[in-house]
């Protein structure tokens, strides 16, 4: 039954006591043909044989506008209407939102123009019920809404969009003509077409949402790109920048530590001991400068990815770990330091890159020797239970602190920073070593406790 509005409205209101047509019991209770299969107590209705079709073509756009024309087109032409319009209550509003309003002829009417009937529309909006209204001016026995009389309407019908238990908003048609609403004709067949509407209001704002989401994703995703690339050039371009400069040091380098053992070897004999000491001051200075930029050079060489790596058959023992074990003996004799290379396994040959696994051991052992004041450094290769290669540095040094350990492969990373730290290098060493670990299919893992000294293990997995 239609609900009867506040009384300071003056109007005729239809009221009917037969049940209400949802546009599920008409669409069940037509036959393929399209014709009517209510029995003849039931009311006929010329509007309802279209409906199907309105319904299909207001379902088949999912752009927003397009429904909202196509719904008031059709609201005003089954009930014969001036004017129609769409309010809604969007998320974050607390009023009704004009968003269309079109005329008998189709022409759009703009919301400084509409001038409806807010008390209808917020009533309907609240109660969730439709309103029917007929002679609106004609009623002398209660005082006039002062809406309805100003804008002298004479006809209103207003129906709520429902989309399950959400309100969307209103569909509303008015007439300032006095107009008899058949209401088995005409309410029935209005709020079918408010039902559909609301559907298809509700799909193409879902689809209209879509689309902006994607646009904001689309654009978050070109700026990404467009960040990804900048970034890539910029670290390209540091990596060229180190290489150039790795090289353009080297190279003079290595010129004056050759031109200083010359004079060495001319001069060492016949000068006294404190001129001589600075001969051993300028290649222990030229050689610590020339690791510096053979790590900067091979860092770059990686992330650049121009290092050209050469697999082959290598014996780790033999060719690997006894060449670095001799070149690192002196050393470790010089700091009073017992340095043994252990082998508990004959299967040492693997396929590998010679160059970056010679580099694994050297840094590994160089740092072991370097952090380690007293007691040994041991080198151990072995097979592990599945086959693999192991290689194990061990040290009595300073040991890591656990706090540290998570940045311990981290390029430029040092436990002690500042110009007070007790050893020198530049941390990128270990950061290559991970690298030339990734680069041969090994694992490196560390335990380590500070203090008490450090394990790297090396574990080939081919």
């Amino acid at each position: 039954m239609v609900r009867l509005l506040d009384k300071r409205v003056i109007v005729v209101i239809q009221k009917f006591n037969v049940r209400k047509m949802k546009f599920a019991n008409f669409r069940d209770n037509l036959d393929p043909q399209g014709q009517s299969n209510f029995g003849s107590d039931y009311y006929k209705n010329p509007n309802l044989r279209p409906i199907l079709e309105i319904s299909r073509k207001i379902n088949s756009s999912l752009i927003l506008e397009e429904v909202f024309e196509l719904v008031i087109k059709n609201a005003i032409e089954i009930t014969k209407s001036e004017r129609g319009f769409i309010l809604l209550r969007e998320d974050g509003d607390d009023d009704l939102q004009f968003k269309i309003g079109l005329n008998s002829k189709g022409e759009k009417i703009s919301r400084d123009e509409s001038n409806i009937s807010m008390s209808v529309s917020n009533d309907v909006y609240e109660t969730k019920e439709s309103a029917f209204i007929e002679c609106a001016q004609s009623d002398s026995l209660h005082d006039p809404s002062k809406s309805i009389f100003s804008l002298e309407l004479q006809t209103i019908l207003c129906s709520p969009l429902k989309f399950g238990e959400e309100i969307l908003g209103i569909l509303y048609v008015d007439s300032k003509q006095i107009q008899k609403i058949r209401v088995k004709e005409i309410t029935d067949t209005f709020e079918i077409l408010a039902e559909q509407a609301s559907s298809a209001i509700k799909n193409a704002k879902l689809y209209r949402d879509l689309l902006e989401s994607n646009k904001v994703l689309e654009s978050t995703n070109t700026e990404l790109l467009l960040a990804k690339k900048a970034a890539e050039k910029s670290d390209k371009l540091k990596s060229e920048f180190l290489a150039q400069m790795s090289h353009e040091i080297r190279t003079p380098i290595n010129s004056i530590l050759s031109f200083s053992n010359l004079l060495r070897d001319e001069f060492e004999d016949k000068v006294d001991d404190d001129l001589a000491t600075c001969f051993n001051i300028i290649t222990r200075s030229g050689e610590r400068i020339i690791r510096t930029t053979d790590l900067i050079l091979n860092m770059s060489e990686m992330q650049i990815g121009s290092y050209e790596s050469n697999f082959s058959d290598i014996d780790v023992f033999s060719e690997i770990l006894q060449p670095v074990y001799i070149e690192h003996k002196k050393s470790a004799k010089l700091k009073n330091l017992e340095f043994k290379l252990r082998s508990l396994t004959t299967n040492t040959i693997r396929k590998l890159d010679s160059y970056t696994v010679k580099h694994i051991f050297s840094n590994l052992i160089n740092n072991a020797i370097k952090f380690t004041n007293e007691g040994r450094v041991t080198v151990l290769i072995l097979d592990d239970d599945k086959d693999k290669l192991v290689v194990k540095v061990k040290d009595t040094g300073i040991g890591i602190s656990d706090k540290y350990l998570p940045n311990l492969f981290e390029p430029f990373s040092q436990e002690e920073q500042g110009y007070t730290r007790k050893f020198d290098g530049n941390g990128l060493g270990l950061a290559l070593v991970k690298e030339y670990c990734r680069l041969n299919n090994a694992i490196i893992i560390v335990e380590s406790t500070k203090g008490q000294g450090s394990t790297f293990t090396v574990t080939f997995c081919n």
